[in-house]
């Protein structure tokens, strides 16, 4: 535990180091704190630095990974997954549904699953708002499953889950990223134990970044879209990969997301907001079932979308069954190398992020104090690299508060064009041409296991 985030007298780190990404704990420890988007960093923060009981709440103070773990999974195994208790390939049956949603279907398929439930009074998940705006709302019609977005990869304001959650009676399936399910729970364990009750399941999502606000209006200024005037955005669907579509009424706005240079500027990591480098919970080890891309060299074929499914508990695994069973979905047991494989074990065991948290300790750069159950994993990125990655950054947010967006794509275009490239060759070889089970490193998944799949 590093000296300086020991200290959690308040909030102040957190605004100084840009770390909060928008769960609103803050807000309900301190009624007085309000989560709102800073006009130049464009992600949310808290008003201001409050107090130790709103730092208390705060995953971009601390997150105590090792007790809300067996809070939430009493009894079980640690592993440096988290907890788990099957790993499956899954997609959804349904080629309308999978197409639509940003990875196979699963998510939305576990909603209708268990809105039938008796004893599930609905769902809390991400509902759109208007234009860039997302908030979590209450679903009860299966019909309204259907119309929840897909992933959003921008950083929003998420108070409303705790909010509805204070609000409402019964029992609820909540959806959530890892960041969000570490304010909530957080918030739950210290300052209001009854709302646990409130919740029957939790569906997390591998998480693949957060951006800030400057992502799309980068992306927006390169396609000569007018920003102010998007109506609605999808980061996905229309296949595996997809495209980012911006509507400004009634037009799209179409953009390629794995070839399309721009996005790959537009979407480099100094846009993500500045606590994703330190996240080392990428695998959302708080989720009772984790949904989320199935980035394999078995999948690669795939023309619609097919998930990865990590199932913490015996009841989240059952749920999975029955919709086989009733033919909704088609699953494949598999085991944790594919999680690592598919996530990249970088993420998954933290290597860069546990590196980064220590360089920014020894800088003196507050950072949320975090170690999971991945840490014996870890191996941590050399010093050099992470000192030039700190470096780049700082460069690179503030040419994107300054708003000078070009230069970052002339960069990407000349400095950093080696690496860019050298991405795409790690795809071709890695998924095309399978050189890790050519040289005997790792068993991929049988096409075979997955010939029913589309």
């Amino acid at each position: 535990m590093s000296a300086h985030a020991t200290v959690r007298k308040d909030l102040s780190g957190v605004l100084e180091a840009s770390m909060c990404i928008g769960c609103g704990a803050c807000q309900f420890a301190d009624p007085t704190v309000e989560v709102r988007l800073d006009p130049v960093k464009l992600i949310y923060e808290p008003s201001h630095a409050s107090n130790a009981t709103a730092a208390s709440v705060c995953p971009a103070v601390a997150v105590d990974f090792e007790g809300l773990q067996a809070w939430r999974f009493p009894g079980a195994e640690q592993t440096t997954f988290g907890v788990v208790h099957s790993v499956l390939l899954a997609q959804s049956t349904n080629r309308d549904r999978n197409l639509k949603a940003s990875s196979g279907g699963l998510v939305k398929e576990l909603l209708l699953h268990y809105l039938d439930q008796p004893e599930v009074d609905g769902v809390l998940a991400l509902g759109h708002v208007d234009g860039i705006e997302f908030e979590t709302r209450l679903v009860t019609d299966p019909a309204g499953v259907d119309e929840l977005p897909g992933s959003i990869y921008h950083n929003l304001a998420q108070p409303k889950a705790i909010e509805l959650l204070h609000q409402l009676e019964g029992k609820y399936v909540l959806v959530a990223i890892p960041c969000q399910l570490e304010g909530i729970f957080s918030y739950i364990r210290t300052l209001a134990p009854e709302l646990a009750d409130k919740i029957h399941t939790t569906i997390g999502l591998l998480c693949g970044w957060q951006y800030s606000h400057h992502a799309l209006r980068a992306i927006a200024e390169f396609k000569k879209v007018d920003y102010d005037a998007i109506t609605d955005i999808s980061f996905r669907g229309e296949g595996p990969v997809g495209r980012l579509r911006m509507w400004t009424g009634d037009q799209v706005h179409a953009v390629g997301r794995r070839v399309d240079f721009d996005y790959q500027v537009a979407f480099d990591r100094s846009f993500n907001t500045p606590r994703c480098h330190t996240c080392i919970n990428h695998s959302n080890y708080l989720a009772d079932i984790v949904v989320g891309d199935a980035w394999l060299p078995s999948t690669v074929s795939s023309t619609t979308g097919v998930s990865l499914l990590v199932c913490r508990t015996a009841e989240a695994d059952a749920a999975v069954r029955v919709l086989e069973k009733e033919e909704r979905v088609k699953v494949v047991e598999v085991s944790t190398a594919e999680i690592e494989e598919s996530q990249k074990r970088r993420v998954v065991f933290g290597d860069f992020a546990y590196a980064y948290a220590d360089y920014l300790d020894e800088i003196g750069v507050h950072h949320p104090d975090m170690v999971g159950p991945n840490r014996p994993a870890a191996e941590l990125a050399p010093r050099k690299d992470v000192a030039k990655f700190y470096r780049e950054l700082t460069r690179k947010l503030a040419l994107q508060r300054a708003g000078r967006y070009k230069y970052l794509r002339v960069r990407k275009a000349t400095v950093e064009l080696p690496r860019h490239m050298a991405k795409y060759l790690d795809w071709f070889f890695v998924r095309i041409l399978r050189v890790k089970s050519l040289t005997g490193r790792r068993k991929e998944v049988p096409r075979a296991q997955l010939r029913e799949f589309s």
